[in-house]
């Protein structure tokens, strides 16, 4: 199975968070919302609400512990600054789920394996 085949977009994140995948539950005929426990992290979106847009991520789930950063990027000079950071080779490897910290931020959402 090649790589492209399991690349993914996770949830939109409005609000700091971890990064979660949409799980089909076919005898629910419905889609929840689930942590994702490991992933490549190859692209990262997000769009300012102000100058100076911060996308922080931390291999770990529920917090921001400094020791665990993993990405760190800093864009917009202003309200609707839509930016795209792409990651060279595979990518940023959290093996210990994603926690998502956003600052003058509308949204994220990443772009990985998972």
């Amino acid at each position: 199975m090649s790589i492209t085949s399991k690349v993914r977009q996770t949830v939109v994140l409005t609000a700091d968070g971890n990064l979660q995948s949409l799980v089909y539950n076919s005898l629910a005929g419905t889609a929840a919302a689930t942590n994702i426990k490991s992933i490549n992290i190859m692209n990262i979106f997000g769009m300012a609400t102000a100058a100076d847009a911060e996308i922080k991520i931390y291999n770990e789930t529920g917090s921001a512990t400094a020791k665990n950063l993993v990405f760190h990027g800093k864009f917009g000079s202003a309200d609707n600054a839509v930016h795209e950071f792409k990651l060279p080779g595979a990518g940023i490897y959290c093996n210990d789920g994603a926690y998502v910290d956003l600052t003058n931020c509308d949204f994220c959402y990443v772009i990985g394996t998972f």
